[in-house]
């Protein structure tokens, strides 16, 4: 059996009392959760995702007893955020983003993205989605979809055109036609429920759809023209194309490079933007060229600054602000509805890195044309925490819609200038390589840690800022002892910070673990040696590359920070000890024992071995040393309501007043039987009175009723005795101070220094007391026998604990 329990039986039936402890703001909720703690719900924002017409005034509320916390930029609100007191005025487009906070806990984000919009009405506004890949109709797709819908229609309600650009389905063979009956389907039901009806619908045809003639049998002639999967159409008055990127020919370069010079020359239509939709990227313009192809077709656009050419095909996040480019033509990267991307970062799955481009989110555009410009807003469906795998590789995510994040912004909105002629058109250029964003990111005062949990090293890294996201981090560890650098994460490995999710993380926690061979659902196969000196370096980038300074740190790994848990056993054994001594369990007793009392003995001794079970042995895991903080925080609270404060002051006084009236009475022969009877009986009455209340005085644990009652007998008696002597024969009122009369300067009753019972050292005080090396009295006759009978055992086993719990701390 382990000392700690051995000491834990010893004081069954004891409690113990704790301070409250710091706890760090991004505690884990497994944490807070152990404390019992509940986590309060997500604030209510009091605006719904969408779109709105001028500034906008947002409220947001908790439940009682919550503070929130807020922020504008689409950042994940911290402790440190803005503490909403009042209504919000949202004068330009923004995510509100909100968290409630208890003392511990803190909820789950609430985010509406506010899209504020002027009076003026567009010219035309459509929606561009990409890569569906829907080849199932299951109740999960049918909710997701019915809530990207519902999305939709609160940013656009009646667009004049949805533009479905490529990859209906999941086709990997060319045998999978048939499953272009979901995507038609999910399309039909939801644009007739949200009022869509007369919206046009345009389908482009993607790799993944089978072949181009088989898809064309799936889908209305007026959604997809003819079967060589290239068309000419219009949104409202401006011209539109669709072309097949998966079969480019001379054939189809001929076609439209030919309709886009009769527009750009026609003096009625040079001045109109004309909007082309391809599945695939064109190389060097969105995401830098990643996953382009066609370079046939780029070199057909360049002549036609006035074209706005949107892809799919990557599934690249359109956060990133490399998903505008503008150079001859202007080029938009809308994203995916099924899943997304980055480059090929490493990411967090559960206890280890793995190198991993998916990530599971929906996103796409919506424009609106104005007579001066094109403003294309950045819309996210779905942008939850989470992984497009498990930790053991399997395919899995977005399975729980509606989502939270569903309608926030993925980015600013972006304008497009127009112009009278294609040549002004391209002077108003703004999204280009010579305007690259050049700020680099930097860090705040939040330092990073490392945390020791179940499955190794975590280390938890307060984002850099910047002024769009830090978008990835390099990671380089050394060893301190041998100077080497560990084989973590590859030198040209870059760690994702999760900026495309909703609101974006403040903190990231990432494993100081690898996956064999960098990949998803392999078992760690790097780490680092627990006991080691390390030291870790970190730089961040954004999107384009900027790079801020290097910031280093060092740690050893699997080491735990017992700040605030050694915090809170302190301040728990100094209430166990007082308590203890209150109750009579331990000595000598200390002054300040004596200004408590506890009614309850049987509660509070109950509450002491509550408190005894918690406090610690060695905590394997940063989370559970923590956690332990807060319970022994919260028993140590629960012992301290038990003391209540008792002011022993005016029976001081009494006992005072009573001892100098007595000093300078002249001997009354009452002891001796000489003086007349009534004064003898009335003065050994006072006398019994202020022996009691001497007694009193120096007994712990009396609960102020009781104090109070001893103070005014032994008043009343000393009046009966000055009243029996004033009437005999040639008496007179005895001589001393009443109770609250002492001289200004004199010496107060109740004064008495620490370490000195009031009223110890009288000529009639009672046999012994606290303080004299004597187990203390306590004024709860009822629990006296108990005390006597279980103080040896108790105080030697709270001396055990107490002995046990330093000796742990210093191991």
């Amino acid at each position: 059996m382990s000392k700690r329990k051995i000491a834990a039986l010893a004081l069954s039936g004891v409690a113990l009392l704790g301070a409250q402890a710091v706890f760090p703001s991004a505690a884990p909720a497994a944490a807070v959760a152990e404390t019992g703690q509940g986590v309060p719900a997500a604030p209510e924002i009091s605006l719904l995702s969408g779109r709105y017409i001028g500034p906008q005034t947002v409220t947001l509320t908790a439940a009682a007893g919550t503070e929130i916390r807020y922020t504008l930029d689409g950042t994940h609100p911290t402790r440190h955020s803005a503490l909403y007191s009042a209504p919000l005025s949202i004068d330009a487009s923004a995510n509100v983003s909100a968290v409630a906070f208890t003392d511990r806990t803190a909820s789950v984000p609430a985010i509406s993205g506010i899209l504020i919009k002027t009076a003026e009405e567009p010219l035309a506004q459509f929606a561009v989605m990409s890569d569906i890949h829907l080849s199932t109709g299951d109740e999960v797709q049918q909710r997701k979809w019915a809530g990207y819908f519902d999305t939709l229609q609160r940013i656009a309600p009646s667009p004049d055109a949805l533009i479905s650009n490529g990859d209906q389905i999941n086709d990997n063979s060319f045998n999978s036609a048939a499953d272009h009956r979901f995507p038609r389907a999910m399309l039909e039901q939801n644009l007739a429920r949200t009022g869509m009806s007369d919206t046009q619908v345009m389908m482009t045809f993607g790799n993944h759809d089978d072949y181009v003639t088989r898809m064309a049998e799936q889908y209305p002639e007026e959604w997809f023209p003819g079967t060589t999967g290239y068309y000419e159409s219009a949104i409202g008055e401006f011209p539109a194309f669709v072309v097949n990127t998966e079969s480019w020919s001379a054939t189809q370069a001929a076609w439209l490079y030919g309709r886009l010079s009769e527009i750009a020359q026609d003096p009625a239509t040079q001045h109109l933007p004309i909007f082309v939709f391809g599945h695939r990227p064109i190389p060097a313009t969105v995401w830098d060229g990643a996953q382009a192809s066609n370079g046939g077709l780029k070199s057909n656009l360049s002549d036609f600054p006035q074209v706005m050419y949107f892809s799919g095909h990557s599934h690249l996040n359109i956060t990133d602000e490399r998903s505008i480019h503008q150079e001859d033509f202007t080029s938009v990267n809308e994203g995916s509805m099924s899943y997304g991307e980055n480059d090929g970062k490493f990411q967090i799955f559960g206890a280890g890195l793995a190198r991993d481009a998916t990530i599971p989110t929906a996103q796409s555009v919506v424009v609106d044309v104005y007579a001066d410009r094109v403003e294309i807003d950045r819309i996210n469906y779905a942008a939850q925490p989470g992984r497009t795998y498990d930790d053991a590789g399997n395919w899995t995510f977005q399975a729980d819609p509606p989502f939270a994040s569903t309608g926030s912004l993925a980015g600013p909105s972006w304008v497009v200038a127009r112009g009278a002629t294609p040549a002004e058109v391209r002077a108003k250029f703004t999204y280009t390589s010579a305007n690259r964003n050049t700020s680099a990111p930097a860090w705040g005062e939040g330092q990073p840690t490392v945390r020791q949990t179940e499955s190794g090293p975590v280390l938890r890294l307060p984002q850099a800022a910047d002024d769009q996201f830090a978008a990835e981090y390099t990671l380089s560890v050394r060893d301190v002892a041998t100077d080497e650098i560990t084989d973590l994460v590859p030198v040209n490995g870059r760690i994702y910070s999760d900026y495309v999710v909703a609101p974006k993380p403040a903190v990231l926690d990432i494993p100081l673990a690898v996956r064999a061979g960098n990949k998803v659902g392999q078992p760690v196969d790097r780490t680092l040696t627990i006991g080691r000196e390390y030291e870790a370096t970190l730089v961040a980038f954004d999107s384009y590359q900027n790079r801020s300074e290097p910031r280093a740190f060092r740690f050893v790994a699997g080491a735990i920070d017992r700040t605030p848990l050694d915090a809170a056993v302190a301040e728990a054994e100094s209430v166990i000890a007082q308590t203890s001594r209150v109750l009579g369990i331990l000595t000598p007793a200390e002054a300040a024992d004596y200004e408590l009392a506890i009614a309850d003995v049987p509660t509070a001794e109950a509450a002491l071995a509550a408190l005894t079970e918690l406090l610690p042995e060695a905590p394997a895991t940063q989370d559970a040393a923590d956690a332990l903080s807060f319970a022994v925080a919260d028993a140590t609270a629960a012992v301290q309501t038990m003391l209540v404060a008792v002011d022993r002051v005016p029976l001081g006084a009494a006992i005072h007043a009573a001892e100098t009236a007595l000093d300078a009475a002249p001997k009354s022969g009452a002891r001796s039987g000489a003086a007349p009877a009534g004064v003898a009986a009335a003065e050994r009455e006072f006398r019994a009175q202020l022996a009691s209340a001497i007694d009193l005085q120096g007994t712990l644990n009396v609960a102020q009723p009781k104090l109070d009652a001893a103070a005014a007998a032994l008043t009343e008696a000393q009046a009966a005795w000055a009243k029996a002597v004033a009437e005999q024969p040639g008496g007179e009122t005895p001589g001393g101070e009443t109770p609250g009369g002492e001289k200004p300067g004199g010496k107060q009753p109740g004064t008495e220094q620490p370490g000195k019972v009031p009223g110890e050292g009288t000529q009639t005080a009672g046999e012994g007391s606290a303080g004299a090396g004597k187990l203390a009295r306590t004024g709860d006759a009822g629990n006296v026998g108990t005390a006597l009978v279980c103080a040896a055992g108790l105080a030697a086993a709270g001396t055990l604990l107490l002995g046990v719990r330093r000796a742990q701390r210093r191991q």
